[in-house]
């Protein structure tokens, strides 16, 4: 790559974490960074505090976080889920806790059970989601149709999209799965899903045990197959459907009788 197209791809990056940051944060973000490659520092992350959250939020340098960031706090994909008087929130897939806690900030009655199979992101949530107190729970597991034990497959260095399978017979899983019956909640006001291919696992018709229990669903639909098999899943009922982002949103669940 020659001087010029060093600079024009470095400009548009800096455009790219304006966009996703602020202007402001994205030069301090940028300047960590640099200092980090350089040797000058040793930090890792970066505390950013957005007038939306109640609490700051670290962010990885060298990763895709000012991305999910940008996302969740910039764009505010999930405003138009929020239900005013929630008190029960799950976060499946819930990376560095970012959504979580959004969501926190935005419902001062609210808890939130924080699902994340991937242990480096899982431990960044928990420092996240700290200043909130008992408000906030994080569950290192995978979320699927039923306890079992699943093999986190390489992702290619991106860390908001690990994705898992079950062990094969005689192979030693790395991470054990839940179910949405395993958490304990008799009901959930909003249920989060972002877990990067496995909603075709969740929705395989064991939902139907749980489905009745949600009342607003926010999801990103991996592929055509994953989408059709969703909305398979609620065929029986009735909501208001919307988009934001790459979400599809289901509002007011109810069964139809």
């Amino acid at each position: 790559m020659n001087i010029t197209s060093e600079l024009r791809a470095q400009i548009a990056y800096q455009r790219k974490l304006n966009r996703l940051l602020g202007w402001r944060d994205a030069l301090r973000f940028r300047a960590a960074m640099i200092a980090a490659r350089l040797g000058l520092s040793r930090r890792t992350t970066i505390a950013l505090h957005p007038k939306t959250l109640l609490h700051p939020v670290e962010l990885r340098l060298d990763s895709t976080d000012a991305e999910v960031y940008g996302q969740v706090i910039t764009d505010q994909e999930y405003a138009p889920i929020i239900a005013e008087g929630a008190r029960t929130v799950v976060d499946c897939g819930a990376n560095i806790g970012l959504t979580s806690a959004y969501f926190l900030s935005r419902l001062p009655q609210a808890s939130i059970t924080a699902i994340e199979p991937f242990s480096a992101n899982a431990a960044l949530c928990r420092r996240n989601l700290a200043p909130y107190g008992d408000r906030a729970r994080v569950i290192e597991a995978a979320i699927w149709n039923r306890p079992t034990t699943l093999v986190i497959e390489d992702a290619g260095g991106s860390e908001w999209a690990v994705r898992v399978r079950p062990a094969a017979p005689g192979e030693t899983g790395d991470i054990s799965a839940i179910d949405i019956p395993s958490l304990g909640l008799h009901h959930i006001d909003i249920l989060k899903i972002d877990i990067e291919g496995s909603e075709e696992e969740l929705f395989s018709e064991t939902e139907q045990a749980w489905l009745p229990s949600i009342s607003n669903i926010a999801i990103e639909l991996h592929g055509q197959a994953r989408e059709i098999r969703f909305f398979a899943a609620l065929k029986n009922y009735r909501y208001d459907l919307a988009h934001s982002g790459e979400l599809t949103l289901c509002s007011n669940l109810a069964v139809v009788r």
